[in-house]
C-alpha cells in the first residue's frame, strides 16, 4: 500500500479527506464482493465441472479502499481479527480507516506501516465563549440565574492553555427547568452538534454491552465518542442507570479516555454534562456514591421556576409555536392574545415541559375549531 489513514471523529469531516480523484470502494463492498467470490470458489469445488486446474485468478486492483465507522460491522468477526490478511487478498493503493477498532490498529502498528493519523479538531471553550455565554444565557434558559455563575466558574480552565482532561458537571433539580436545555445552549454556542445519550432508555443487559462494549457490530459509547461532532456530551437521566455500572466512568472522568474491548475514545478538553432529579447534592452523593461523585468538577442546582419565570417562558413558547405554523395558520392566532389568555391559567404549571404541552394543546385546539367550523 502506498498510503495508510487512520483517521478520528465524525464523519463529515472524514469524507472531505478523501481524494476526489480516485474510485473509492468501501469495505462494505468489498466484502460483499469478498462473500462472492468465496460462494463461487465453493460451488466449483462441489460441481466438480471440469478435471482441468483453474487458472490462478488475477488480484483485484483498488485504487482506494475506505472504512466508514458504520461498516466495520459489515465483515465478520474473523475478518476483524485478520485485517490485515483479509485485505492483503487485494492490491489495495491508499487505504482510508475512519475510527477503527483496536483490533485493526493494532494490526497495522505491530507491521510497523508507515501511518497517517488524522484527528478531527473539535471547538472548546474559549474565553470569547465564556463572554457569550455570560451575555446570552440569561436570555436562553430562563429562572436560573444562580447557575450561570457556578457553570462560568466550571468553564474557565478549559479556556487556560494546558488543559486537557475534561470538565465534567452534574446538574441536578426538577424535571423540565434547562438542564438539558443547557447542554443544548453551550452546543450551539461552541457551534458544533450536540451529542445526547439518554441513559433512561437502556435496559441493564444492553446498557451493559453498550459501556463495555459486545461484538463488533453493536453500538457502543466508545465508537459514539468517537464519531461526535460536538465538544459537548450529555449523559441524560444520569442517575436512571444501576450504581454497578458507575466505575465505567472513572477513567473518562479523570483523564477523558474511554475505552471497552473494542475501541479507545479520546475526549480531551470537552465538557461531559450529567442530568439529574436528585433533590439535592447530598442525595445525589448518596446515590452515586463518592468515588464517583468526587469526579465531578461542579455540581450546580437548577432551581424550580418561580411564577415570574413560568409567564417568561408561557410567553416565549406562545410566540415561537406560533411562529413555527404555516402562513395561513398564523392568520388565526395572535400569540400576545394567546398568551394574555392563558396566563391566567399558569398556575398548574411547574416546568418547560409542562408549558410546551399547555401551549401546544392551545394552539390545535384553536386551530382544529377553525377547521371544523
Amino acid at each position: 500500500m502506498d498510503k495508510i489513514v487512520f483517521y478520528y471523529g465524525p464523519k463529515f469531516d472524514f469524507l472531505k479527506l478523501l481524494p476526489s480523484d480516485q474510485h473509492i470502494t468501501t469495505i462494505s463492498e468489498l466484502a460483499i464482493y469478498s462473500d462472492k467470490k468465496m460462494r463461487e470458489h465453493i460451488f466449483k469445488i462441489q460441481s466438480k465441472r471440469s478435471e482441468m486446474p483453474d487458472k490462478p485468478e488475477e488480484r483485484l486492483a483498488i485504487p482506494c479502499l475506505v472504512a466508514f465507522s458504520e461498516q466495520y460491522a459489515a465483515i465478520s468477526d474473523s475478518a476483524v481479527q485478520a485485517f490485515m490478511s483479509f485485505i492483503d487478498q487485494y492490491d489495495v493503493e491508499t487505504l482510508y480507516l475512519q475510527n477503527p477498532p483496536e483490533h485493526i490498529a493494532a494490526q497495522f502498528v505491530n507491521m510497523h506501516l508507515p501511518i497517517t493519523t488524522v484527528k478531527y479538531e473539535y471547538r472548546t471553550i474559549s474565553k470569547d465563549i465564556l463572554r457569550t455565554v455570560n451575555r446570552t444565557y440569561s436570555d436562553t434558559i430562563v429562572g436560573q440565574s444562580e447557575v450561570l455563575h457556578k457553570l462560568l466558574l466550571s468553564l474557565y480552565p478549559l479556556s487556560r492553555p494546558g488543559r486537557n482532561k475534561p470538565v465534567v458537571l452534574l446538574f441536578y433539580g426538577p424535571t423540565g427547568v434547562g438542564k438539558s436545555e443547557t447542554a443544548q445552549y453551550l452546543s450551539s454556542v461552541v457551534g458544533q452538534k450536540l451529542l445526547r445519550r439518554q441513559f433512561s432508555m437502556f435496559h441493564s443487559g444492553e446498557f451493559a454491552s453498550y459501556l463495555f462494549g459486545g461484538r463488533h457490530t453493536q453500538s457502543c459509547l466508545a465508537k459514539d465518542l468517537m464519531e461526535r461532532e460536538s465538544s459537548i456530551i450529555l449523559f441524560d437521566e444520569f442517575d436512571k442507570p444501576n450504581p454497578v455500572y458507575h466505575s465505567a466512568f472513572y477513567q473518562l472522568f479523570d483523564e477523558g479516555v474511554y475505552e471497552d474491548r473494542n475501541y479507545r475514545a479520546d475526549v480531551e478538553n470537552a465538557v461531559i454534562i450529567c442530568t439529574s432529579n436528585y433533590s439535592s447534592a447530598q442525595e445525589a452523593k448518596e446515590k452515586l456514591g463518592a468515588p464517583l461523585f468526587a469526579r465531578f468538577d461542579a455540581v450546580i442546582k437548577f432551581d424550580k421556576l418561580s411564577g415570574e419565570s413560568v409567564s417568561v417562558i408561557l410567553r416565549k413558547k406562545c410566540a415561537e409555536m406560533i411562529d413555527a405554523l404555516t402562513e395561513e395558520e398564523r392568520g388565526l392566532i395572535d400569540a400576545e392574545a394567546l398568551y394574555q389568555e392563558l396566563r391566567p391559567q399558569m398556575d398548574v404549571l411547574e416546568n418547560g415541559r409542562d408549558i410546551n404541552r399547555f401551549v401546544r394543546d392551545a394552539i390545535s385546539e384553536r386551530l382544529l375549531a377553525a377547521v371544523l367550523d
